[in-house]
C-alpha cells in the first residue's frame, strides 16, 4: 500500500510526532511512505525519518504574498498527489486538512483527515472556519483524539468519526536527576493557547511561600518577550527560566519534578501524557478538550477549573511541598497512562482506519452517531 501523509512541517510538534511514528510502523508494515509537508521549506525534521521515506517540502517556494502563497501551494500539493497517486492520504491539522479535501478533489483517492486541535475555539479566519465542516465532509473517515472532540462535530460529521488518542512514545527508564522536589515544568509552544501567562501568575503566588520553587518553561514561540517581562513584573524573573526547545522530550521530563499543562484550549495534550508515563505528577487546567478524560480519577494527577489561577497556584504549592504526594501521585499517573495510551494499542487502531478507508469497510472504532 502507499500512503501519503500530509501536515504542516516537521517541527517538534504533536502532529509532527504522530506522523513520524506512523510513517515508521507502516513502513516496517511493507507500505511505501511519503510525508508531504505543506509550509515547511527544507525537509530538516525534528524528529528523524527513515531515508526509505519519501518527504516532500511545498514550503521554499511560490509567490510571497499569503493569500498567492496558499494558492500555489494548493496547486502543487495536487500535483504532487497526483504524480504519487497513493491508495490513501492522511492529513493533519484543521487548515492542511482543507488544503487536501480541495486538492484531492477529483482524484478519486480515499482521505482520512484527522482533527489535532479544539477547531470550537482556535483562532482561524472566517473563510476557514466555513470551510472546515464543508470540506470534512468529503473525507472517507474523521479521526479525533477524544470523544470530546467526537461530540462537538455536528451529526452528519460525527458518523464518521473515530475516536483515536495519542500513544505515550517515551523509553521506559528515564533517569530523574534527585531534587529538593520544588522544580516545576511546563512544555509547549510559547503562545497564548498554552496559557503560560496564567501559569507565572499562579506561580508567583508559590514563589512567595516556597522561596526554593523554581520555572522551567520549555518551547519557542511568538509570546518569549512578553513572558520574560511579565515574569520580570511579578518580581519572579530570577526563579523562572526560558530555555527554548529542547531535543527530546526526555531532556525536559529530567528537568522537573512538577508538571503543570496551564493550556486555555488542547486538541489533546501529548506533553501531559509523557509527563505522567515519566512519573511526574502533574497538574492540568480542565480546558477543552482533553485533560478531564486523562486525568479522569484524582489519585493520578490534579485536575484544576479552567483558567483559575487560585487554584493553580494552590495545588503546584500543596504538591512542591508534599515529597510523598509527588510519589504517590506520579507512580499512579505513570501506571494509569501505560495501561490505557499503549503504543501498540493506539497503531492498531490506525492500522484499522486507514485499511477501512481503502477497502470502504467500517472502521471497527465508528461508535454510533
Amino acid at each position: 500500500m502507499r500512503i501519503a501523509f500530509v501536515l504542516a512541517g516537521l517541527e517538534a510538534g504533536g502532529a509532527e510526532k504522530i506522523v513520524n511514528l506512523l510513517a515508521h510502523h507502516r513502513l516496517k508494515l511493507g507500505d511505501s511512505i511519503d510525508v508531504l509537508a505543506v509550509n515547511a521549506d527544507r525537509a530538516n525534521s525534528y524528529f528523524p525519518y527513515d531515508p526509505n521515506v519519501g518527504i516532500s517540502v511545498l514550503g521554499g517556494r511560490g509567490p510571497t504574498p499569503p493569500g498567492l502563497r496558499s494558492a500555489w501551494q494548493l496547486l502543487e500539493l495536487k500535483r504532487r498527489l497526483a504524480a504519487i497517486r497513493p491508495d490513501v492520504i492522511v492529513s493533519f491539522l484543521t487548515k492542511i486538512n482543507i488544503l487536501v479535501g480541495i486538492a484531492s478533489y477529483g482524484l478519486g483517492i480515499p482521505v482520512v483527515m484527522s482533527e489535532r486541535n479544539n477547531f470550537r475555539v482556535q483562532a482561524m479566519s472566517p473563510v476557514w472556519r466555513v470551510a472546515r465542516p464543508a470540506i470534512a465532509r468529503s473525507a472517507t473517515l474523521l479521526v479525533m483524539q477524544t470523544d470530546e472532540a467526537r461530540r462537538s462535530l455536528s451529526p452528519g460529521l460525527r458518523s464518521k468519526a473515530v475516536v483515536i488518542p495519542n500513544p505515550v512514545t517515551l523509553p521506559r527508564h528515564i533517569e530523574r536527576h534527585a531534587s529538593d522536589g520544588r522544580r516545576v515544568v511546563a512544555v509547549g509552544r510559547l503562545d497564548r493557547q498554552k496559557g503560560f501567562d496564567l501559569l507565572l501568575e499562579g506561580f508567583s503566588h508559590v514563589a512567595s511561600f516556597v522561596p526554593a520553587a523554581k520555572l522551567t518553561i520549555f518551547g519557542e514561540g511568538p509570546e518569549r518577550g512578553a513572558l520574560k517581562e511579565q515574569a520580570r513584573a511579578l518580581g519572579i524573573g530570577d526563579r523562572v527560566s526560558l530555555p527554548g526547545v529542547t531535543r527530546s522530550p526526555v531532556d525536559w521530563i529530567s528537568a522537573g519534578d512538577v508538571f503543570v499543562l496551564s493550556s486555555r484550549f488542547e486538541g489533546f495534550p501529548n506533553v501531559l501524557l509523557e509527563a505522567m508515563r515519566a512519573g511526574l505528577p502533574s497538574i492540568a487546567f480542565d480546558c477543552p478538550w482533553g485533560p478531564a478524560e486523562i486525568l479522569d480519577d484524582p489519585d493520578t494527577g490534579v485536575l484544576v477549573p479552567a483558567g483559575n489561577i487560585k487554584a493553580l497556584g494552590e495545588a503546584i504549592r500543596r504538591l512542591v511541598t508534599d515529597p510523598a504526594l509527588q510519589r504517590q501521585m506520579g507512580r499512579a499517573g505513570a501506571i494509569a497512562v501505560a495501561q490505557r495510551y499503549s503504543k501498540p494499542a493506539v497503531l492498531a487502531e490506525w492500522d484499522d482506519v486507514i485499511v477501512a478507508a481503502v477497502t470502504g469497510r467500517r472502521a471497527r472504532a465508528l461508535a454510533p452517531a
